[in-house]
């Protein structure tokens, strides 16, 4: 049965005279933009995004002075309402006295 087998088998062969040849090109037509073309427009891109982001660091910057010049300004008026809270607190007995200062009290702090 195995010879019958064998003796039936016929293995694929190339047509007469061969295959047809294959049309391929030496070299495609290219196809979308150059390495350099895209290496330039991603540094483009980068260079942009740097310029925005320090020209929102200026402007960020400009922004938090003016609010810390408002502040200074407005410090030694708040200042000065919490002096006079202090002194009248103190005036009524509601702020004990510093044992650190007073003459005859003082004691080393971790004894």
């Amino acid at each position: 049965m195995l010879r019958t087998a064998i003796k039936r088998m016929v293995q694929d062969m190339p047509p007469p005279g061969g295959y047809p040849q294959i049309q391929y090109a030496a070299r495609p037509t290219p196809r979308g933009p150059s390495g350099a073309v895209i290496w330039g427009a991603s540094i483009l891109c980068v260079s942009v995004g740097f310029y925005r982001v320090g020209q929102t660091n200026i402007e960020r910057r400009a922004e938090r002075a003016e609010v810390r010049e408002a502040r200074y300004a407005i410090a030694p008026l708040l200042q000065a309402e919490e002096d006079l809270r202090y002194v009248e607190a103190r005036n009524k007995g509601l702020v004990p006295p510093n044992v650190y200062k007073t003459p005859n009290m003082w004691f080393p702090p971790n004894k």
